[in-house]
């Protein structure tokens, strides 16, 4: 297990972005909507892709940049669907790596979660997506993704952290008593404890702070060393916010916070 791992910068809203054909070749279904912190799925990256089988989207940086996390979520792909990164710098490929938007029991966001064993160089960044028949539209939906670095704490979040969920429900109940349920959301949230931070996490954390007042999202991956379809289920990408910054051990010099991430819908 590896100490959990916050995505707090995502290079694609600096890169220079192409796409696999928009839907109708509309603007505000363009490429672009891949580097926005809302994810609202009516104005996401929507490919027409390759008869409705794989899109792709191409990230480019001048110079070169380091990046070690990749997350494409908020879709309407199922957990059938599969994916493939291409990492290239100088025209020469770095990096490479595939898998699919599966889940722990098929349960779950079908969402791509992907960390590298070691921070990547490279200044360009190809993502391409295969529905596999998953998807009942005329187009692949792509409403939120991540490129870019992670940061890992000196020591791991304590057991004392929790997860859930928020959903958006309409309940209407019949005279028998039957319960009928209409779905509107439902939100993952994490919240992280953190109670023996090290003095040298305390800029990041200050960091931290200041996106979480201009709500800018991260990516929170609770353990980078889980098997591929544990990382898909437990990974949130959203809104965080962050407790105030405490010192109660006094001499020990150890750092407390807490952390709430919620999904970006």
């Amino acid at each position: 297990m590896a100490n959990c791992a916050f995505g707090l910068n995502n290079l694609l809203k600096i890169a220079s972005l192409t796409g696999s054909a928009s839907y109708y070749g509309l603007a505000q279904f363009g490429v672009s909507q891949v580097a926005t912190d809302q994810g609202n799925n009516t104005a996401a990256f929507w490919s027409v892709g390759d008869t409705n089988k794989t899109a792709w989207f191409q990230a480019g940086w001048w110079p070169a940049q380091q990046m070690q996390a990749f997350f494409v979520g908020r879709t309407n792909l199922g957990q059938g669907a599969t994916w493939q990164i291409v990492a290239s710098n100088g025209g020469n490929q770095v990096y490479s790596a595939s898998g699919s938007f599966a889940t722990l029991s098929g349960v779950g966001p079908a969402q791509l979660v992907h960390v590298a064993p070691t921070p990547i160089t490279a200044d360009t960044v190809k993502i391409t997506v295969t529905s596999n028949g998953t998807v009942p539209e005329s187009y692949i939906a792509i409403a939120l993704a991540y490129v870019g670095p992670i940061w890992q704490p000196v020591r791991n979040m304590s057991t004392k952290s929790t997860t859930g969920m928020d959903t958006g429900q309409t309940i209407n109940t019949g005279m028998a008593g039957a319960e009928f349920v209409t779905t509107g959301y439902m939100r993952r949230k994490a919240a992280v404890d953190h109670e023996s931070l090290d003095l040298a996490d305390v800029p990041v954390l200050e960091q931290i702070a200041w996106l979480a007042a201009s709500g800018t999202n991260v990516l929170f991956v609770p353990d980078p060393a889980a098997d591929p379809p544990t990382l898909n289920m437990r990974t949130l990408y959203g809104r965080i916010q962050r407790g105030d910054l405490t010192n109660p051990y006094g001499a020990a010099l150890r750092q407390q916070t807490s952390f709430t991430i919620t999904e970006r819908l």
